[in-house]
């Protein structure tokens, strides 16, 4: 009888370890890259295919087996625009993002929570072909980050342990989640909870999960933006009530972050820094 843990996805170093019709794509004459296998899965009405991820020093191969055959994804580290790792509850998902094949593209990746570490490892290893290595100390760039533990000491935690060791933080803004009132007594949630934190070679962006249409404070969603593919952006004001858009165009799809205002001034400090290395100065954006 099949155990539980069948289901997770899980790392294979041999070529029996993992289902045949993806024997093909890997070179098994040669040393094997980082290979994880996820078990076909469902999460809810949601049905997922086997899929093997391939992390190689080139960048990263998502195969996935349907039923018309293997599909290949490959991804060299330079075409990703960011990668995005998310949890709610147990189900989780890795998630690349940018321009493949000269277009806008995207693959994902879904596992099983308690696996989150070999996707992690994906995770650092795209992150670490944009920032290379650097000399700023972990403990005192992490120190910058101190007076988030007093606003949101969750937020604190995940943002100390996004900063890669060698990169230096530039600012960081908070978001608390954004409500509207609903029905007669309630209080309906628009926007998760989010942190941006900037350093010198990316924008990490850490919220609570807001995916179809669910703003719980039940998962996290991480996603790590390389400074080089952030081609242009707009900061649409907030005004009273209505809250603004920092709309950040990629190379591929762009990313919307809403804000209120109270947090315009935050914002615009930090696209202030964002900027200094373009030499521009700023400024809101006209409806």
């Amino acid at each position: 009888m099949p155990s539980l843990t069948d289901a997770w996805a899980r790392q294979v170093t041999s070529r029996e370890e993992f289902p045949e019709p993806f024997w093909p794509f890997i070179d098994f004459d040669r040393p094997l890259p980082y290979l994880i296998y996820s078990p076909p899965d469902a999460w809810g009405n949601r049905k997922v295919n086997a899929r093997l991820t391939v992390l190689s020093e080139q960048g990263v191969t998502v195969l996935e087996n349907t039923p018309d055959g293997v599909r290949s994804s490959e991804w060299l580290f330079d075409e990703i625009d960011y990668v995005e790792q998310g949890a709610v509850h147990l189900y989780s998902w890795l998630r690349l993002s940018g321009v493949a094949g000269g277009r806008p593209a995207s693959v994902q990746v879904e596992y099983n929570a308690v696996v989150a570490p070999l996707f992690t490892r994906v995770v650092q290893a795209v992150r670490r072909s944009w920032t290379g290595t650097g000399n700023a100390s972990l403990a005192q760039e992490q120190a910058k980050l101190a007076g988030l533990a007093a606003v949101d000491y969750k937020f604190w935690n995940y943002a100390r342990d996004s900063l890669l060791p060698g990169e230096r933080m530039l600012g960081q803004v908070y978001q608390p989640e954004i409500d509207v009132p609903w029905l007669l007594f309630f209080q309906r949630r628009v926007v998760p909870a989010y942190v941006s934190v900037l350093t010198d070679k990316e924008l990490i962006c850490i919220s609570d999960d807001g995916s179809d249409g669910n703003t719980g404070r039940y998962g996290i969603v991480h996603r790590y933006v390389p400074l080089t593919k952030i081609k242009d952006w707009q900061l649409i004001p907030a005004i009273g009530e209505q809250t603004g858009i920092w709309r950040l165009q990629l190379t591929g799809e762009g990313i919307a972050l809403c804000f209120s205002a109270p947090v315009q001034d935050f914002l615009l400090e930090l696209a202030d820094l964002l900027e200094e290395a373009r030499g521009k100065k700023a400024s809101l954006s006209e409806h």
